[in-house]
């Protein structure tokens, strides 16, 4: 049986014992890609797969994998808190402690997983366990793979450079150097491709050490990790739904209170606005201390970007929008303004747009609201296809109407952000099904 078809014997169980994992594990394609060096990884709403590494384990070594991976989907480690240029490896290293804090991993599996060895207090958040690793490890120095550096410690620092990275794989664990000045070697055998710890003195041998090896691994796991606001929202509906029917399966109480924790996520405009990054034009570059270069760190000043961009604001004035939730578009299209955006022109529609475009350059305090009446989305979506001078359309609705049509043949982007949770989960659908449109919505107490 080949890698696929046991991963999907694997879903088909949890359909019947596991079913928040089973939810994520049916929002997620997997993909077959033998060229990465772990059993698999996360991101951009995939799973990816090594059949050349999974043909090696047991099945109940691949359900863990799997269920690890599944847990760093509920708590968003590939889709949300990234601090700004992390460190890819300590991103897996920081994910990996924080599972294990809250979840009891199996033998095989936890082996694989580095940053076990770390002694670290429990209890603490992913970003902290990032923070205390950022701290005491240093990428490239062969501390990020297998056992930490120890002071005392001489492997790899003797008169030739080179230690013993003898390394044994599968349940036989590591053997440690012993002194003999032979370069680093590997015997495969079961699940040693699967992100294995390296052996002392790993990274002192002559052209690649076992722990830079461990470390390229770790960064190989966390590679197609970046924020995705609608991965996030997606991912809060499941389990908002196991919350409410208190249906858990097997996961833990510990797991399950970090589980909820990761639920309270404030939305961040700047998020919003980075879902047109392919048509806002930065056109203001300002230098900084407070910012590293890119190339020579914080030797010489960054570069900082304000944003600009025109964008059509479609707010959606029909009858079946609350007041409360108007007042909530208005106070998100006033912030819009704190992030870079110079320029927004608003118009209002129910049934049809309502009065004149409104050219708006600063925040408002009072909005004249129009219409009332019936919703269709499609007027917004003719305006905005006949004026190109758009880089965006931001739509603000509770999303009950029939789908636009949008008559263009240029490349679009639209953004709907749903008046709340509710609204949201019964209108998300079909708006993902439109092209280059996407959704969200404001998170608030009803």
């Amino acid at each position: 049986m080949n890698a696929l078809n046991r991963i999907k014997k694997i879903g088909e169980r949890w359909f019947l014992t596991e079913p928040l994992l089973f939810a994520v594990y049916c929002s997620h394609e997997f993909v077959e890609n033998n060229s990465i060096e772990v059993p698999m990884r996360t991101g951009n709403m995939k799973i990816e797969f090594a059949p050349k590494i999974l043909d090696k384990i047991a099945d109940d070594v691949l359900a863990e994998y799997l269920k690890i991976e599944m847990f760093r989907i509920l708590l968003k480690h590939p889709y949300q808190r990234q601090p700004s240029f992390a460190a890819k490896a300590l991103l897996t290293m920081a994910s990996n402690i924080t599972i294990a804090d809250v979840y009891d991993v199996s033998r095989e599996v936890k082996k694989q997983m580095s940053g076990m060895e770390m002694k670290f207090p429990g209890g603490l958040c992913f970003e902290e366990y990032y923070n205390l690793l950022k701290q005491d490890v240093t990428p490239n120095s062969g501390k990020s793979g297998g056992e930490p550096q120890q002071s005392g410690d001489k492997s790899g620092q003797d008169g030739d450079g080179s230690g013993n990275g003898n390394q044994e794989g599968g349940e036989s664990g590591q053997q440690g150097g012993d002194g003999s000045g032979s370069k680093g070697k590997s015997r495969g055998s079961s699940g040693q491709n699967g992100g294995g710890s390296g052996g002392k003195g790993s990274g002192a041998s002559g052209n690649s050490g076992a722990g830079n090896s461990q470390e390229h691994r770790d960064s190989q796991i966390s590679e197609l990790w970046e924020d995705n606001e609608e991965a996030c929202c997606s991912i809060n509906e499941f389990i908002e739904v196991a919350t409410a029917s208190n249906n858990w399966g097997t996961v833990a109480g510990k797991l399950q209170g970090l589980i909820k924790a990761s639920l309270k996520v404030d939305m961040d405009y700047r998020k919003m606005l980075s879902l047109f990054k392919t048509s806002v034009i930065s056109s203001r570059r300002r230098l900084t201390r407070m910012r590293p270069n890119r190339r020579s760190g914080f030797d010489a000043m960054g570069s900082r970007y304000e944003l600009s961009t025109n964008l059509l604001i479609a707010v959606d004035v029909s009858g079946s929008v609350t007041d409360r939730s108007l007042q909530f578009f208005f106070s998100v299209i006033n912030r819009l303004f704190k992030y870079g955006v110079e320029k927004l022109d608003v118009l209002q529609f129910d049934a049809q747009i309502q009065g004149e475009i409104e050219p708006l350059k600063k925040a408002r305090k009072t909005v004249k609201i129009m219409g009332r009446g019936g919703t269709s989305f499609q007027p917004a979506a003719d305006y905005y296809c006949e004026h190109p001078e758009y880089d965006g359309l931001i739509y603000f609705t509770d999303g009950y109407a029939p789908p636009p049509v949008f008559n263009t043949k240029r490349p679009i982007d639209v953004l709907w952000v749903i008046c709340s949770r509710q609204c949201y989960a019964e209108n998300s659908t079909w708006i993902r099904k439109i092209k280059r449109n996407r959704v969200t919505f404001i998170p608030r107490s009803e």
